[in-house]
């Protein structure tokens, strides 16, 4: 049935991920041989090992603009929103011509150097952080947060010590902390219904059928066992690198249930498809499992199979 069709497009949509793209580094310069903040080049100040840690993609390198107080720097898109940039200025833009006059919140020590703390300077969902060398040169790293429920200054402070390790007087940056494995890693969404289960809750057990997701989620569908009543097939998603929040881009629950000892927020016309219904669970900070069934005979049923499989498949998952 072409509706099926249409149920896992949404799911392998609502679980797509972000591919990393590469970027443009400042261009080699010849001439005498540059030391300090000079010769540093901004899209070359993060080890790969960073960037991936800071979840960092796309790095922009942009030139100076002495005329408009802009020094040269490299733009970076965050995986989960908003971005990184670090600008490098030698002394012909000074921080009080860049700020406008704006003077520091606050300030706080990282890798050893001391870092000033500009936030709200243009807009609230901006923050940069800034260390000033006795020359008067001086770098920069901001970040952004657009979500209106975030910390502007996030990643710029994780990004600090990592930065601080290249400059003047900064201290060695420290390993990136290793990256908290998905309690989901490893397991099969299609072990999530038993075949009793499935038939239990008018599945055709036999139907069961595994599918890619994502770079790092995976899923799995079954088909109604009788589809008079407008009953379309259901998936159950793991999504391994992805909260219940980012999944949702934005959209608020339409309710939140307590189904199977979990709690479940339920998400009626997900991407405003009318019919469709998707229910998910967190199972850490960044991962969750999201089930999708759908009704387009019968739009108020539309719920009705993922809310009768949320019990069943909770049970099945890490901490439940």
């Amino acid at each position: 049935m072409f509706r099926r069709t249409v149920l896992l497009a949404a799911a392998l949509l609502l679980t797509a991920c972000t591919t990393q793209v590469g970027g443009s580094a400042r261009p080699a310069q010849d001439g005498p041989l540059l030391t300090g903040l000079a010769a540093l080049q901004p899209c070359e100040i993060f080890t790969p090992e960073q960037i991936a840690y800071l979840e960092l993609e796309n790095p922009q390198y942009y030139p100076a603009e002495v005329k408009r107080r802009i020094p040269h720097g490299c733009r970076w898109t965050v995986k989960d929103g908003g971005s990184v940039d670090v600008g490098i200025s030698t002394p012909e833009v000074t921080v009080r011509e860049y700020m406008a006059g704006a003077v520091a919140d606050t300030s706080f020590e990282a890798g050893g150097l001391p870092w000033q703390v500009y936030q709200g300077v243009v807009l609230e969902s901006l923050c940069d952080l800034v260390v000033e060398f006795p020359d008067t040169s001086w770098i920069r790293v901001g970040s952004s947060d657009f979500s209106g429920d975030g910390d502007p200054c996030r990643v710029a402070k994780l990004a600090a010590p990592f930065v601080a390790g290249k400059l003047p007087g900064g201290a060695p940056a420290p390993p990136p902390p290793p990256k908290q494995e998905s309690p989901l890693a490893g397991q099969d969404p299609c072990a999530t219904l038993t075949t009793q289960e499935a038939e239990q809750i008018g599945l055709l057990a036999s139907s069961v059928k595994p599918f890619p997701a994502g770079e790092t989620s995976d899923g799995c569908q079954w088909s109604p066992a009788d589809e008079s009543g407008g009953r379309e097939d259901i998936t159950v998603t793991f999504e391994n690198d992805q909260s219940v929040e980012e999944s949702a881009a934005g959209e608020k629950p339409d309710a939140e249930e307590e189904l199977g000892g979990r709690r479940w927020n339920v998400y009626d016309k997900p991407a405003e498809i009318n019919g469709m219904c998707r229910v998910a669970t967190a199972t850490s900070e960044t991962s969750h499992v999201a089930i999708m069934s759908s009704n387009f005979a019968d739009e108020s049923k539309s719920c009705e199979l993922a809310k009768a499989a949320a019990p069943l498949v909770a049970a099945k998952l890490p901490g439940s």
